[in-house]
C-alpha cells in the first residue's frame, strides 16, 4: 500500500455453533439465515470465521493492529506469534500494538500469563473508553460476555501497565504517524477501526464491524446479540460500509475471509464482499 507494507497474520479460527446462531443474529429469521448460509456454502455444523491480525511496516514503525488470541480462550486460536515470525519479524521488533478493542481473540496475544510481555518493547494503544470498560469494576455488569472475557482482557494488558497510551474514542486520532482511528462504537463502547493512505492508496482495517461478511454485509441492519450496544453497532457498520463502498478502499478485518484483504461494494439494500486473491 504505497510506502506501507501490510501483512495479514493468521491466528486461527472460531465457530459459532448452530445452537448459538440465532442469539448471535437475533433479527435474522431462521429461513433467511439458512438461505444466506447455503448461498455461501457454509459448513452445516456452524458459522466459521477466521481470526487474524495485521502487521504494518512503515518508514517509522513496526506495528500490529490487534494481536490474536491464545488457546486458553479457544484451542483453535493463538498462532499469531508464529505467523509474525514467519513474516520475518521478531516480537521484540514490534514497537506498537494498536487495539481495535480488548476482546480475547484480538488482545490475548499481548500476554499469555498476565505477567510476560509477548511484545517486550511495544507500546499499547487503545481508546480510553474501551480501557475503562474492561478495567473499571463498575462496568462489569455491562459486559455481555461476562466474567471470562473480563478476566482475559485484564490479563492481556496487565504487563503493559506503564506502556499503555490511551486515545480518545469519540474522534479520529493519529495513533502512529500516518495511521488514524475511525470510531466505530457499539460492539464495545470504545471499538475503533484504523485507516491510512499512502501514494494514493487507502486502506481501512476494522476489528468487528463484521464477523460474518457474507451475512452482515448482505444484512447490515441486523443487530449482533453479543454487542455492548447492538443498535449503535448497526449504525457504525452502516456508516463504515457506506464509506468503504464509496471510497473503494482496500479493507482488512480480523474475521474477514483468509487471506484477509478485500473491498466492499453496494448490492441492493446491502453490500457484498469482494475478496482480493492472494498471489505472488
Amino acid at each position: 500500500m504505497g510506502d506501507v507494507e501490510v501483512t495479514c497474520l493468521f491466528d486461527g479460527g472460531m465457530t459459532i455453533t448452530n445452537d448459538r446462531i440465532q442469539g448471535f443474529f437475533p433479527d435474522g429469521r431462521p429461513d433467511e439465515l439458512a438461505s444466506l448460509r447455503e448461498r455461501a456454502f457454509e459448513s452445516p455444523d456452524g458459522l466459521k470465521h477466521p481470526v487474524g491480525c495485521y502487521l504494518l511496516r512503515t518508514s517509522r514503525n513496526v506495528a500490529l493492529v490487534d494481536c490474536g488470541g491464545h488457546p486458553a480462550f479457544l484451542p483453535t486460536v493463538g498462532r499469531s506469534l508464529d505467523s509474525l515470525r514467519a513474516a520475518g519479524v521478531r516480537p521484540e521488533e514490534v514497537d506498537t500494538v494498536l487495539l481495535t478493542h480488548i476482546h480475547p481473540e484480538h488482545a490475548l496475544g499481548l500476554s499469555y500469563d498476565g505477567q510476560t510481555r509477548n511484545f517486550p518493547n511495544a507500546e499499547i494503544v487503545v481508546t480510553d473508553v474501551d480501557h475503562r470498560y474492561w478495567t473499571d469494576p463498575g462496568m462489569e455488569s455491562r459486559v455481555p460476555q461476562g466474567r471470562r472475557f473480563i478476566d482475559f482482557a485484564r490479563q492481556a494488558i496487565a504487563p503493559y501497565r506503564d506502556r499503555i497510551r490511551l486515545i480518545a474514542a469519540d474522534r479520529s486520532v493519529e495513533a502512529i504517524p500516518g495511521v488514524f482511528t475511525d470510531p466505530a462504537p457499539g460492539h464495545t463502547p470504545g471499538h475503533v477501526s484504523y485507516r491510512f493512505s499512502s501514494a494514493g492508496q487507502e486502506m481501512l482495517i476494522w476489528g468487528d464491524i463484521a464477523h460474518q461478511n457474507y451475512i452482515q454485509l448482505a444484512r447490515p441492519r441486523w443487530r449482533v446479540g453479543v454487542d455492548y450496544d447492538p443498535s449503535q453497532g448497526v449504525e457504525s457498520r452502516l456508516r463504515t460500509l457506506d464509506m468503504l463502498a464509496g471510497s473503494r478502499a482496500l479493507v482488512g478485518g480480523c474475521h474477514t475471509p483468509w487471506p484477509g484483504f478485500g473491498r466492499v461494494v453496494r448490492a441492493g439494500d446491502g453490500y457484498e464482499w469482494v475478496p482480493r486473491p492472494w498471489q505472488i
